[in-house]
């Protein structure tokens, strides 16, 4: 996730979820809008880093598959 840079809603929470939550979906995302974290310093390449992968190992594995959280046990 991020935070919002816009004026109007400076601070608020930007999650890359926008086109879809698969790995290559939040891909597309990152690459329509031109981001990076960093820049690799040997190939120049714009990096981006995967951050708290939690949400979408939950929703692609057998808790999310059969709607359930931890609070649901």
């Amino acid at each position: 996730y991020y935070f919002e840079k816009t004026k109007e809603k400076k601070g608020f929470v930007k999650f890359p979820w926008d086109m879809g939550t698969t790995v290559e979906q939040m891909e597309v995302y990152y690459d329509n809008m031109e981001f990076a974290d960093w820049t690799h310093a040997v190939s120049k390449t714009p990096m981006l880093k995967a951050q708290h992968p939690g949400y979408e190992t939950w929703q692609l594995g057998v808790h999310g598959k059969n709607n359930v959280s931890c609070t649901d046990c």
